[in-house]
């Protein structure tokens, strides 16, 4: 009960943005928002933040390591673990699923089959652009680059920078 109390207090103290125009106040906000989340079952390590208007379903399956970020007006719906690894930076309105539907059974509507979790991790030294959409099932290694507006449906390996719908790899970052 506690810690959905202090969720509801995140809730509210999110709504409020002064990271762009009064910085000072914005940063006090920050931590204020980090607090309350880690009060509300969320593990945050040191220098990591999670900008304002950001939506968490489930603060419990959240896990950021140090020095990580999550840009404003990202949405995160974690049914399962999400784990965000060290010097992981994600831009503004980011996108994460970790549910996803069943539909094997022909027999039955889709909407009446329910869905499975699964748990993203995003691993160390990551740099997600800005409306990147992560879905249920994927991975990402370490030292990884996604470009703006990236769709991500599987496990991306290490070293690499990736783009489009599906993400597909562009080049080696190494």
């Amino acid at each position: 009960m506690v810690k959905k109390i202090f969720f509801l207090i995140f809730s509210f103290v999110n709504l409020f943005n002064f990271h762009f125009k009064i910085r000072i106040i914005g940063n006090i906000f920050d931590k204020i928002r980090m607090k309350l989340l880690v009060l509300s079952g969320a593990k945050i390590g040191k220098n990591s933040v999670i900008h304002a208007g950001v939506f968490i379903l489930n603060p419990n399956n959240l896990i950021i390591k140090e020095n990580s970020s999550i840009g404003s007006d990202s949405k995160i719906f974690n049914y399962g673990k999400f784990i965000i690894g060290n010097n992981v930076d994600i831009g503004t309105d980011f996108y994460l699923n970790t549910n996803n539907h069943n539909f094997s059974d022909i027999n039955y509507p889709i909407s009446k089959q329910g869905g499975y979790q699964t748990d993203v991790e995003i691993k160390d030294d990551v740099w997600i652009g800005a409306r990147v959409t992560i879905l249920a099932k994927s991975n990402i290694e370490s030292r990884v680059v996604l470009a703006a507006g990236t769709i991500v449906c599987s496990k991306l390996e290490a070293g690499n920078l990736y783009a489009g719908i599906p993400a597909r790899k562009i080049k080696s970052i190494n």
